[in-house]
């Protein structure tokens, strides 16, 4: 199983990151490789959801289990998709009223080896440029 991690400071209260994050179904209008999004269920603090994406050239759709801890933390594992196990974090700490340190941890493991070599060749830029995509999104 890989894992990656991206920890990175926001001049903006803990709050606020939480909704961006939270907010699955306006994903699309931010985040490029994000086709759509769509949420299947809300039971108190677990939402089922569902994303279309088109990542690194590979066209699929991946369904997770969000479990939201407002405001500090999101936790997400792999309920189907092109993976063969998916587990991601989101960590919210709050540094002072107005700066944040935000963390994103992913564990993944990929089913087919060959996808697997051409998608850690490029893994890391298209974190960086997922993690942009959202401090892009926290600072509007």
């Amino acid at each position: 199983m890989a894992i990656i991690e991206r920890i990175i400071e926001v001049e903006a209260a803990a709050e606020k990151l939480y909704e961006v994050v939270s907010n699955i179904e306006n994903y699309p209008s931010f985040l490029t490789w994000c086709d759509s999004s769509e949420i299947l269920s809300i039971e108190g603090h677990l939402v089922t959801a569902s994303l279309s994406i088109n990542l690194l050239g590979f066209k699929s759709s991946i369904t997770t289990l969000n479990r939201l801890y407002r405001p500090k933390k999101i936790e997400m594992s792999l309920r189907e998709g092109p993976l063969k196990s998916f587990k991601g974090t989101w960590f919210f700490e709050v540094v002072s009223l107005e700066k944040t340190r935000v963390s994103y941890t992913m564990e993944y493991q990929i089913s087919n080896p060959i996808t697997d070599l051409l998608v850690k060749k490029k893994l890391d830029s298209f974190i960086d440029q997922f993690v942009g995509e959202f401090v892009k999104k926290f600072k509007e």
